[in-house]
């Protein structure tokens, strides 16, 4: 068993200690109850064995929790003071006694002690865990995200989900913290999840090394003091709190306790003790629960993720099994554009064949292991395009981090054509290739340098740079089928540039024609399936966009000119991007169905 799968067998067993706990607790207060019933002014009637507590972090050291370790006040026993009537002095000594001598004692001094064990255990082996990853660690923050990807990989295994692609995706997904330059576009990734595991590991006053983590540790505390709010705890012991290294955890404080019950019971105050014995084991459940709530809700996420991966292999998927996949991708998805269309608009006919697509790729990628690098593709979509209103940010187009970056190639309100087209499904085109003209076949009274953009930076636009500007709407509608089949199927291009064996992969936008639905779609909808088949493989793709972006009709968009031309740039209508077709002749078959696609 590793270190990570031992400290998690520590957490668990800490949690159950707890239960136990409360379980004396309550058997407790029910003795002291009977053993008052049975007393009388002067003596004690009966057998009984006497109570003894533990104490907690409660009630006011949620404070110290919302604040990320800040403060801890003084706490003390919450709830009124019972005004019984009264019992003598030998009463009240002979309660006591039983409260100190009991074997109900023993066993609450025993589970304390076994509890203190314990933590004291999960700190050692989470200190022992970041000293075996800290020779293949490249900063303080990177040592804390390798550990706890060892941590989840261990939850994954003790939920028998020890899957080999959730494993992977914890590999692939390993840049908790940073996601990757286009992270401000995550709205579906594990960020939920190790938030949840933050909270966890900062509830056992575990610490993190790097600036980010502490940051992650603290906004974990945060969220764990806010359902400790929603459960109402009732009772608060002084010294249940203890702030370390700016992270709050528990302290427990059996001597303490001990001696605010006795006190209760020396003034008379009998029935109050037995109540505060009561609340505090309801208050240990409460807390035990919300903490294996918690673990569960890592849980549920690795569950989410195999009924989204038996979805996607399964081409004749039920409707409910559709729901179900559209209802997952909704729990994670933070990103309003694409929660609006998933809410509203959603077509779920075309958005499973642009599954079914992807994941064809997949298969075929497969079949290619020995030739090709399977973390990284670059995936040229050929298609119909167009832009058009609302803008919307950049991230819409990266939803997950498996899609590094989405790159469009023409100015805005532009066209391109087959040379154009060509040069960025082989990846030869270089920004200082490109031309513009006048389209061919439109009448136009502007002459063809006329159509140069006035602002033309010496790069593509790439939506992971762009992260939360606004840009148009880019709408895609299907290719027809050249009539001498030139789209048979993808095409797989060996890329002269770059990485040694990355393959360069031409998917054409055709499918067959779906009754009742249309067929054109918004480019955020073909990123979300084409992110969430990679999520669940071990993919990671460079998204190339070989389309027209011209403008839907003469007045969409002529407002945003100028602000586009800060965004990249945009161009008048009827221009058309292009470059020489004399550097081109690699893949002729290629250069032929895009001659049919864009040449009209």
């Amino acid at each position: 068993m590793s270190t990570a799968d031992n400290l998690l067998k520590e957490m668990f067993s800490w949690i159950e200690q707890r239960e136990r706990c409360a379980k004396k607790l309550k058997k407790l207060a029910q003795e002291l109850e009977s053993l008052r019933e049975n007393c009388n002014v002067s003596e004690c009637v009966g057998t009984t064995t006497a109570v003894v507590g533990t104490a907690c972090l409660i009630g006011a050291g949620l404070a110290t929790l919302m604040t990320g370790g800040a403060a801890a006040p003084l706490l003390g026993i919450a709830g009124g003071v019972c005004s019984a009537a009264g019992v003598g002095i030998s009463v009240v000594t002979k309660i006591t006694e039983h409260l100190m001598s009991s074997d109900t004692m023993k066993d609450a001094q025993k589970i304390e002690s076994e509890s203190n064990e314990t933590t004291k255990t999960i700190q050692k082996l989470f200190e022992k865990l970041k000293g075996e990853k800290q020779q293949v660690s490249s900063s303080a923050d990177d040592l804390d995200q390798r550990v706890m990807c060892e941590i989840l990989k261990a939850m994954a295994r003790r939920s028998g989900l020890e899957h080999r692609f959730i494993l992977g995706m914890l590999d692939k997904e390993f840049n908790f913290f940073g996601g990757g330059p286009g992270n401000a576009g995550f709205n579906l990734s594990f960020d939920p999840m190790i938030l949840t595991l933050g909270s966890v590991l900062s509830f056992f006053t575990l610490q993190a090394s790097g600036s980010l983590s502490k940051t992650l540790f603290v906004k974990g505390g945060q969220q764990l003091g806010k359902e400790f709010s929603k459960i109402g705890l009732k009772t608060a012991l002084k010294g249940g709190a203890m702030a370390v290294g700016g992270v709050i955890g528990l302290a427990f404080e059996l001597p303490e306790a001990i001696d605010q019950w006795k006190e209760l019971i020396s003034n008379n105050h009998v029935t109050a003790a037995s109540q505060s014995l009561r609340d505090t084991a309801d208050d240990l459940l409460k807390i035990s629960r919300t903490l294996r709530e918690q673990l569960d809700k890592i849980r549920r996420m690795f569950k989410d993720f195999e009924e989204m991966k038996s979805c996607i292999e399964n081409s004749n998927r039920s409707s409910e099994q559709m729901k179900k996949f559209i209802e997952i991708v909704k729990k994670y998805c933070n990103n309003e554009t694409v929660l609006r269309w998933l809410n509203e608009v959603y077509n779920t006919a075309i958005f499973f064949k642009l599954v079914d697509t992807f994941y064809f790729l997949k298969q075929e990628l497969d079949k290619k292991k020995k030739k090709t690098d399977r973390g990284k593709i670059d995936i040229i979509f050929v298609a119909h395009g167009s832009i058009e209103e609302p803008l919307i940010p950049a991230s819409a187009l990266l939803p997950l981090s498996t899609i590094e970056d989405v790159v469009l190639y023409s100015p805005w309100n532009c066209l391109i054509d087959s040379c154009a087209a060509y040069g960025i499904a082989t990846g030869d085109l270089m920004p200082e290739d490109r031309y513009f003209c006048c389209s061919k076949g439109s009448p136009c009274s502007v002459p063809d340098n006329g159509h140069w953009p006035t602002t033309l930076p010496p790069y593509w636009n790439s939506m992971t740079n762009a992260r939360e500007q606004i840009i148009p709407n880019i709408f895609v509608s299907p290719l027809r089928v050249p009539k001498d089949g030139a789209w048979d199927g993808f095409m797989f291009l060996q890329q002269r540039y770059g990485e040694p064996g990355r393959n360069r992969v031409v998917i054409p936008y055709i499918i067959p024609q779906l009754f009742g639905c249309t067929m054109t779609i918004p480019l955020y909808v073909v990123t979300l399936a084409l992110s969430l088949v990679l999520f669940i493989f071990p993919f990671d793709a460079t998204f190339h966009l070989a389309a027209c972006l011209g403008r839907s009709s003469s007045t969409t968009l002529t407002q945003w000119d100028w602000y586009l031309n800060q965004q990249y740039s945009v161009t008048i209508d009827q221009t058309v991007m292009s470059c020489s077709e004399s550097v081109f002749c690699q893949y002729p078959e290629l250069y032929r169905a895009l001659r049919a696609v864009f040449d009209r």
